[in-house]
């Protein structure tokens, strides 16, 4: 791809107006590659010339395009448009349910040690009602619903909602409502948010619910560790585990898990 991108002269994206190119997303099910340009403009030779040649590549199920053209280093950018090929890939993790993700549906890239950190951070609980905030497109929901009665996702991005069966809600909304209507208290909340963290607002929201226990998922350990400081008042941290799921990298995914200081 790369080779071919610099014969057809496609550049870089180096901001508004300087250049086309910012990010080749490549998402897999061990077999087929779904690929999605995402260029810094909507008038763009990558999308034009390169993604229909992807598609002649055997392992290319399909090619899709986004535009992301604010500054910063986000990947996901305005809903995705197909240019050849399929537009989603059915996922199979050991363990766990088939889900599809699309041109901008996020993925683990390592499917056995993530089906792992999964399992795991369901951590085969029981009860009555779980929440799974940040869900995604379903990794972790249909594992909660073998198990729980109850199960209620959110979701904040629209093509995973979507997947679920979801209005796409961001998750400050989705826990401020649940607290207003007075809904039950939930056995667990699940947490699997991006990069930068749940965030002050979610935390004090998860405060006031009250869930005897809550289990993070998270790529930063920073923002990680930010959000158990938040917490911290009403949880401790019962256990942490790390997952490898960038081989070869720094990077690794943990799975916290949080116990209520007191019963109410």
């Amino acid at each position: 791809l790369k080779l071919q991108a610099d014969a057809l002269g496609i550049t870089a994206w180096r901001g508004p107006g300087d250049g086309d190119l910012r990010y080749l997303w490549a998402k897999t099910d061990g077999e087929r590659v779904l690929l999605t340009l995402i260029t810094g403009e909507v008038d763009s030779p990558a999308a034009r010339e390169l993604g229909p040649w992807a598609l002649t590549l055997a392992e290319v199920a399909g090619v899709a395009h986004s535009v992301q053209s604010e500054t910063g280093n986000a990947i996901r950018g305005d809903a995705p448009r197909a240019l050849a090929g399929a537009q989603s890939l059915t996922i199979h993790l050991e363990g766990l349910e088939p889900f599809e993700v699309g041109p901008l549906g996020f993925l683990q890239p390592n499917p056995v040690v993530a089906a792992r950190a999964y399992r795991d951070l369901v951590d085969d609980r029981e009860g009555a009602l779980a929440l799974d905030l940040y869900a995604g497109a379903g990794s972790t929901t249909p594992l909660l619903r073998r198990r729980f009665t109850g199960v209620e996702a959110c979701e904040a991005y629209p093509e995973s909602a979507r997947a679920l069966g979801i209005e796409a809600a961001r998750t400050e909304d989705f826990l401020r409502a649940w607290i207003d209507r007075g809904e039950a208290r939930p056995d667990l909340v699940l947490a699997n948010p991006p990069r930068g963290g749940m965030g002050p607002e979610v935390c004090a929201a998860l405060r006031e619910l009250a869930a005897p226990r809550v289990h993070l998922m998270s790529c930063n350990a920073q923002t990680l560790a930010a959000d158990l400081e938040r917490l911290a008042p009403d949880y401790e941290l019962e256990g942490l585990r790390g997952y490898d799921t960038l081989p070869q990298t720094p990077h690794l995914e943990l799975v916290a898990f949080l116990r209520r200081r007191s019963p109410l």
